[in-house]
């Protein structure tokens, strides 16, 4: 998987989606790229868990980019 810094999809699967349609709101999770780096735990052959990072589209926007749903201010 290669994270270039450009969002992978130019939407979500939604097909008439608010968040999609607005500019302006870079998703609070990958910072707007469509890529987060995620850690993963596995275990080495002597039993000891340990943590790698990954790169994967990010789960928070879909990959867009965009924000999809912010914290609002009470």
């Amino acid at each position: 998987m290669d994270s270039t810094g450009e969002p992978t999809h130019a939407r979500c699967a939604i097909a008439e989606c608010g968040w999609c349609d607005r500019d302006g709101l870079e998703c609070r999770y990958c910072r707007g790229t469509g890529w987060w780096r995620p850690e993963r735990p596995y275990r080495e052959v002597s039993g000891v868990i340990v943590w790698s990072r990954i790169d994967e589209p990010c789960r928070g926007c879909a990959g867009t980019g965009k924000e999809h749903g912010p914290v609002v201010a009470t």
